[in-house]
Protein backbone atom coordinates (compact mmCIF):
# COMPACT_ATOMS: atom_id res chain seq x y z
CA UNK A 1 0.00 0.00 0.00
CA UNK A 2 1.16 3.55 -0.67
CA UNK A 3 -0.07 5.31 2.45
CA UNK A 4 0.46 5.18 6.18
CA UNK A 5 -1.69 3.39 8.77
CA UNK A 6 -4.40 6.04 8.43
CA UNK A 7 -4.62 5.16 4.76
CA UNK A 8 -5.22 1.51 5.60
CA UNK A 9 -7.82 2.40 8.22
CA UNK A 10 -9.82 4.70 5.98
CA UNK A 11 -9.86 2.22 3.14
CA UNK A 12 -11.07 -0.59 5.36
CA UNK A 13 -13.90 1.60 6.58
CA UNK A 14 -14.61 3.00 3.13
CA UNK A 15 -15.07 -0.38 1.48
CA UNK A 16 -17.51 -1.46 4.20
CA UNK A 17 -19.55 1.72 4.01
CA UNK A 18 -19.58 1.99 0.25
CA UNK A 19 -21.46 -1.32 0.07
CA UNK A 20 -24.37 0.38 1.80
CA UNK A 21 -27.10 2.46 0.22
CA UNK A 22 -26.43 6.17 0.69
CA UNK A 23 -29.77 8.05 0.56
CA UNK A 24 -29.51 11.82 0.53
CA UNK A 25 -31.41 14.02 2.98
CA UNK A 26 -33.71 16.91 2.06
CA UNK A 27 -33.48 20.58 2.90
CA UNK A 28 -35.99 23.38 2.53
CA UNK A 29 -33.67 25.22 0.14
CA UNK A 30 -33.39 22.36 -2.39
CA UNK A 31 -35.42 20.59 -5.02
CA UNK A 32 -35.85 16.81 -5.09
CA UNK A 33 -35.12 15.26 -8.49
CA UNK A 34 -34.97 11.51 -9.10
CA UNK A 35 -34.53 10.83 -5.37
CA UNK A 36 -31.33 12.90 -5.12
CA UNK A 37 -31.36 16.40 -3.63
CA UNK A 38 -29.86 19.16 -5.76
CA UNK A 39 -28.88 22.53 -4.38
CA UNK A 40 -30.62 25.54 -5.91
CA UNK A 41 -27.29 27.38 -5.95
CA UNK A 42 -23.88 26.37 -7.25
CA UNK A 43 -21.14 24.99 -5.03
CA UNK A 44 -19.15 28.16 -5.62
CA UNK A 45 -22.08 30.28 -4.43
CA UNK A 46 -22.71 27.97 -1.47
CA UNK A 47 -19.08 28.30 -0.35
CA UNK A 48 -18.98 32.08 -0.75
CA UNK A 49 -18.60 33.73 2.64
CA UNK A 50 -18.44 30.37 4.45
CA UNK A 51 -15.40 29.60 6.58
CA UNK A 52 -14.92 26.00 7.59
CA UNK A 53 -14.33 25.44 11.31
CA UNK A 54 -11.46 23.06 12.07
CA UNK A 55 -11.94 21.73 15.60
CA UNK A 56 -9.93 18.50 15.57
CA UNK A 57 -6.95 18.95 13.25
CA UNK A 58 -5.23 15.81 12.06
CA UNK A 59 -1.44 16.07 12.16
CA UNK A 60 0.34 14.62 9.14
CA UNK A 61 3.91 15.78 9.65
CA UNK A 62 5.67 12.93 7.84
CA UNK A 63 7.84 14.45 5.12
CA UNK A 64 7.44 13.03 1.59
CA UNK A 65 10.06 10.42 0.68
CA UNK A 66 12.62 11.38 -1.94
CA UNK A 67 11.70 9.71 -5.27
CA UNK A 68 14.03 8.25 -7.90
CA UNK A 69 15.19 11.19 -10.07
CA UNK A 70 14.36 9.46 -13.34
CA UNK A 71 10.70 8.94 -12.30
CA UNK A 72 9.73 11.99 -10.22
CA UNK A 73 11.08 15.29 -8.97
CA UNK A 74 10.00 16.46 -5.52
CA UNK A 75 8.70 19.99 -6.14
CA UNK A 76 6.80 22.62 -4.18
CA UNK A 77 3.93 24.68 -5.54
CA UNK A 78 2.75 27.96 -3.97
CA UNK A 79 -0.66 27.98 -2.24
CA UNK A 80 -2.52 30.21 0.19
CA UNK A 81 -0.97 28.68 3.32
CA UNK A 82 2.52 28.30 1.87
CA UNK A 83 4.45 25.86 -0.28
CA UNK A 84 2.91 22.40 -0.81
CA UNK A 85 4.91 19.34 -1.86
CA UNK A 86 4.21 17.34 -5.00
CA UNK A 87 5.81 14.68 -7.14
CA UNK A 88 6.21 15.67 -10.77
CA UNK A 89 7.48 13.86 -13.85
CA UNK A 90 10.79 15.49 -14.83
CA UNK A 91 11.26 17.37 -18.09
CA UNK A 92 11.81 14.80 -20.87
CA UNK A 93 14.09 17.36 -22.61
CA UNK A 94 12.57 16.80 -26.04
CA UNK A 95 11.48 20.39 -26.64
CA UNK A 96 7.81 19.40 -26.76
CA UNK A 97 4.81 20.45 -24.68
CA UNK A 98 3.08 17.37 -23.31
CA UNK A 99 -0.39 16.65 -21.92
CA UNK A 100 -0.40 16.24 -18.15
CA UNK A 101 -2.48 14.52 -15.48
CA UNK A 102 -2.89 15.44 -11.84
CA UNK A 103 -3.60 12.24 -9.90
CA UNK A 104 -5.01 12.23 -6.36
CA UNK A 105 -4.83 8.86 -4.63
CA UNK A 106 -7.07 7.67 -1.81
CA UNK A 107 -6.71 7.96 1.94
CA UNK A 108 -5.65 11.03 3.91
CA UNK A 109 -2.32 12.53 4.90
CA UNK A 110 -0.49 13.20 1.63
CA UNK A 111 2.49 11.33 0.23
CA UNK A 112 2.98 8.77 2.97
CA UNK A 113 4.76 6.13 0.94
CA UNK A 114 6.12 4.82 -2.34
CA UNK A 115 4.41 5.94 -5.56
CA UNK A 116 7.13 4.68 -7.92
CA UNK A 117 7.65 0.97 -7.20
CA UNK A 118 5.63 -1.54 -9.25
CA UNK A 119 2.15 -2.27 -7.88
CA UNK A 120 -0.14 -5.18 -8.78
CA UNK A 121 -2.48 -4.57 -11.70
CA UNK A 122 -5.38 -5.56 -9.45
CA UNK A 123 -4.66 -2.66 -7.06
CA UNK A 124 -2.41 0.01 -8.51
CA UNK A 125 -3.24 3.26 -6.73
CA UNK A 126 -0.11 5.11 -7.90
CA UNK A 127 -1.39 6.48 -11.21
CA UNK A 128 1.52 4.72 -12.92
CA UNK A 129 -0.40 4.01 -16.13
CA UNK A 130 -0.32 7.71 -16.97
CA UNK A 131 3.45 8.09 -16.75
CA UNK A 132 4.04 4.73 -18.47
CA UNK A 133 2.06 6.08 -21.41
CA UNK A 134 4.40 9.06 -21.63
CA UNK A 135 2.11 11.63 -20.01
CA UNK A 136 3.40 14.15 -17.50
CA UNK A 137 2.15 13.15 -14.04
CA UNK A 138 1.77 15.33 -10.96
CA UNK A 139 0.91 13.94 -7.51
CA UNK A 140 0.18 16.89 -5.23
CA UNK A 141 -0.29 17.01 -1.48
CA UNK A 142 -2.41 19.69 0.14
CA UNK A 143 -2.66 21.88 3.24
CA UNK A 144 -1.91 20.03 6.46
CA UNK A 145 -0.57 16.95 4.63
CA UNK A 146 3.00 15.66 4.26
CA UNK A 147 4.31 18.27 6.69
CA UNK A 148 2.73 21.12 4.68
CA UNK A 149 1.57 24.34 6.38
CA UNK A 150 -2.08 24.79 7.30
CA UNK A 151 -4.64 22.25 8.50
CA UNK A 152 -6.09 19.25 6.73
CA UNK A 153 -9.67 20.29 5.94
CA UNK A 154 -10.85 16.95 4.49
CA UNK A 155 -12.67 17.77 1.21
CA UNK A 156 -12.74 21.56 1.53
CA UNK A 157 -9.72 23.88 1.37
CA UNK A 158 -7.60 21.37 -0.55
CA UNK A 159 -9.77 22.03 -3.61
CA UNK A 160 -8.40 25.60 -3.60
CA UNK A 161 -4.88 24.16 -3.29
CA UNK A 162 -5.61 21.89 -6.23
CA UNK A 163 -6.27 24.91 -8.44
CA UNK A 164 -2.91 26.33 -7.37
CA UNK A 165 -1.29 23.00 -8.26
CA UNK A 166 -2.88 23.16 -11.72
CA UNK A 167 -1.64 26.70 -12.28
CA UNK A 168 1.88 25.67 -11.20
CA UNK A 169 1.79 22.70 -13.57
CA UNK A 170 0.58 24.91 -16.44
CA UNK A 171 3.73 27.07 -16.11
CA UNK A 172 6.13 24.17 -16.62
CA UNK A 173 7.83 24.62 -20.00
CA UNK A 174 7.28 21.00 -21.04
CA UNK A 175 3.53 20.94 -20.21
CA UNK A 176 0.74 21.91 -22.59
CA UNK A 177 -1.37 24.24 -20.39
CA UNK A 178 -4.47 23.54 -22.48
CA UNK A 179 -4.25 19.78 -21.95
CA UNK A 180 -4.17 19.30 -18.19
CA UNK A 181 -6.45 16.56 -16.85
CA UNK A 182 -7.52 15.59 -13.34
CA UNK A 183 -8.11 12.10 -11.96
CA UNK A 184 -8.48 10.62 -8.49
CA UNK A 185 -9.45 7.48 -6.61
CA UNK A 186 -11.56 6.93 -3.47
CA UNK A 187 -11.18 10.02 -1.26
CA UNK A 188 -9.24 11.44 -4.19
CA UNK A 189 -12.22 10.59 -6.37
CA UNK A 190 -14.44 12.66 -4.08
CA UNK A 191 -11.98 15.54 -4.21
CA UNK A 192 -11.96 15.56 -8.01
CA UNK A 193 -15.77 15.54 -8.11
CA UNK A 194 -15.76 18.64 -5.91
CA UNK A 195 -13.12 20.14 -8.20
CA UNK A 196 -15.34 19.48 -11.21
CA UNK A 197 -17.99 21.62 -9.52
CA UNK A 198 -15.65 24.46 -8.55
CA UNK A 199 -12.82 24.64 -11.08
CA UNK A 200 -12.83 25.19 -14.83
CA UNK A 201 -9.18 24.92 -15.90
CA UNK A 202 -9.03 21.15 -16.44
CA UNK A 203 -9.71 19.70 -19.89
CA UNK A 204 -11.49 16.61 -18.52
CA UNK A 205 -11.92 15.02 -15.09
CA UNK A 206 -12.07 11.36 -14.01
CA UNK A 207 -13.35 10.13 -10.64
CA UNK A 208 -12.81 6.56 -9.46
CA UNK A 209 -15.13 5.61 -6.62
CA UNK A 210 -15.76 9.06 -5.18
CA UNK A 211 -18.81 9.42 -2.94
CA UNK A 212 -21.96 11.51 -3.26
CA UNK A 213 -22.58 12.36 0.40
CA UNK A 214 -19.68 12.36 2.87
CA UNK A 215 -21.84 12.02 5.98
CA UNK A 216 -23.86 9.10 4.62
CA UNK A 217 -20.65 7.48 3.37
CA UNK A 218 -19.17 7.64 6.87
CA UNK A 219 -22.34 6.16 8.37
CA UNK A 220 -22.30 5.39 12.10
CA UNK A 221 -18.53 5.47 12.45
CA UNK A 222 -16.86 7.81 14.94
CA UNK A 223 -17.31 11.37 13.66
CA UNK A 224 -14.35 12.55 15.72
CA UNK A 225 -12.17 11.26 12.88
CA UNK A 226 -13.15 14.34 10.87
CA UNK A 227 -11.17 17.51 11.44
CA UNK A 228 -14.11 19.89 10.93
CA UNK A 229 -17.16 20.78 13.05
CA UNK A 230 -19.43 17.77 12.53
CA UNK A 231 -22.32 19.41 14.41
CA UNK A 232 -22.82 21.80 11.47
CA UNK A 233 -24.77 20.14 8.64
CA UNK A 234 -23.46 22.70 6.16
CA UNK A 235 -19.89 21.53 6.78
CA UNK A 236 -20.89 18.10 5.44
CA UNK A 237 -23.02 19.44 2.61
CA UNK A 238 -20.25 21.60 1.17
CA UNK A 239 -18.00 18.52 1.11
CA UNK A 240 -20.60 16.33 -0.64
CA UNK A 241 -20.52 16.59 -4.44
CA UNK A 242 -23.87 14.83 -4.96
CA UNK A 243 -25.73 18.02 -4.05
CA UNK A 244 -24.00 20.12 -6.69
CA UNK A 245 -23.88 18.05 -9.89
CA UNK A 246 -25.54 20.91 -11.75
CA UNK A 247 -22.38 22.99 -11.07
CA UNK A 248 -20.29 20.79 -13.38
CA UNK A 249 -19.08 22.51 -16.56
CA UNK A 250 -16.03 20.39 -17.43
CA UNK A 251 -16.55 16.91 -18.98
CA UNK A 252 -16.45 14.60 -15.95
CA UNK A 253 -16.46 10.80 -15.96
CA UNK A 254 -17.25 8.63 -12.95
CA UNK A 255 -16.23 4.96 -12.61
CA UNK A 256 -16.85 2.39 -9.91
CA UNK A 257 -16.74 -1.37 -9.76
CA UNK A 258 -20.05 -3.22 -9.56
CA UNK A 259 -19.23 -4.65 -6.13
CA UNK A 260 -18.95 -1.17 -4.57
CA UNK A 261 -21.21 0.91 -6.83
CA UNK A 262 -23.63 3.23 -5.07
CA UNK A 263 -27.00 3.74 -6.71
CA UNK A 264 -26.97 7.46 -5.90
CA UNK A 265 -24.86 7.73 -9.01
CA UNK A 266 -27.59 6.22 -11.18
CA UNK A 267 -29.86 9.05 -10.04
CA UNK A 268 -27.12 11.63 -10.56
CA UNK A 269 -26.51 10.29 -14.07
CA UNK A 270 -30.22 10.68 -14.80
CA UNK A 271 -30.16 14.29 -13.63
CA UNK A 272 -27.08 14.96 -15.77
CA UNK A 273 -28.70 13.44 -18.84
CA UNK A 274 -31.98 15.32 -18.36
CA UNK A 275 -30.22 18.67 -17.82
CA UNK A 276 -27.43 18.22 -20.36
CA UNK A 277 -24.71 18.30 -17.69
CA UNK A 278 -21.35 16.84 -18.85
CA UNK A 279 -21.28 14.17 -16.14
CA UNK A 280 -21.12 10.52 -17.18
CA UNK A 281 -21.40 7.49 -14.89
CA UNK A 282 -19.97 4.04 -15.64
CA UNK A 283 -20.45 0.95 -13.48
CA UNK A 284 -17.86 -1.72 -14.27
CA UNK A 285 -19.38 -5.19 -14.05
CA UNK A 286 -17.26 -7.72 -12.20
CA UNK A 287 -15.02 -4.99 -10.77
CA UNK A 288 -14.50 -3.55 -7.33
CA UNK A 289 -13.15 -0.33 -5.83
CA UNK A 290 -9.55 -1.29 -6.66
CA UNK A 291 -9.45 -3.68 -9.61
CA UNK A 292 -10.86 -1.09 -12.01
CA UNK A 293 -8.13 1.52 -11.48
CA UNK A 294 -5.30 0.29 -13.67
CA UNK A 295 -7.22 -0.87 -16.76
CA UNK A 296 -9.26 2.34 -16.84
CA UNK A 297 -6.25 4.61 -16.35
CA UNK A 298 -4.55 2.73 -19.19
CA UNK A 299 -7.55 3.45 -21.41
CA UNK A 300 -7.77 7.09 -20.31
CA UNK A 301 -4.07 7.53 -21.09
CA UNK A 302 -4.61 6.51 -24.71
CA UNK A 303 -7.65 8.74 -25.02
CA UNK A 304 -5.63 11.69 -23.68
CA UNK A 305 -2.84 11.04 -26.19
CA UNK A 306 -5.42 11.16 -29.00
CA UNK A 307 -7.25 14.18 -27.54
CA UNK A 308 -5.54 16.85 -29.63
CA UNK A 309 -8.36 19.09 -30.86
CA UNK A 310 -9.37 22.51 -29.65
CA UNK A 311 -11.81 20.90 -27.21
CA UNK A 312 -11.72 17.45 -25.65
CA UNK A 313 -13.03 14.56 -27.72
CA UNK A 314 -12.91 12.04 -24.88
CA UNK A 315 -15.89 9.70 -24.57
CA UNK A 316 -16.36 6.14 -23.32
CA UNK A 317 -18.36 3.79 -25.50
CA UNK A 318 -20.11 0.58 -24.48
CA UNK A 319 -17.28 -1.23 -26.28
CA UNK A 320 -14.72 0.59 -24.14
CA UNK A 321 -16.51 -0.43 -20.95
CA UNK A 322 -16.92 -4.02 -22.16
CA UNK A 323 -13.15 -4.23 -22.82
CA UNK A 324 -12.45 -3.10 -19.30
CA UNK A 325 -14.88 -5.64 -17.87
CA UNK A 326 -13.38 -8.45 -19.94
CA UNK A 327 -9.87 -7.55 -18.73
CA UNK A 328 -10.67 -7.96 -15.03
Amino acid sequence: MIRNKMYLLTHTIAITIMLLSLPVFAENSSDKIDSVIQSKISLQEARAGFKTKIVNPNIYDEQPPIPPKDIFSLVYYPAKDGKMSAYLTPDPKDGEKHPAVIWISGGFGGQGGDFWSPAPRSNDQTGSAFRKAGLILMLPSFRGESGNPGYDEMFYGEIDDLEQARQFLATQPYVDPNRIYLAGHSTGGTRVLLASELLTGFRAIFSFGGVSDVKKWWGNNDLSFFSFDTTDAKEFKLRSPGYFIESIKTPTFYFEGEQDFNKDFDALASIAQNKNIPFHVNMIKGGNHFTIIYPITELISQKIINDTGEKTNITFTQEDIAKIENSL
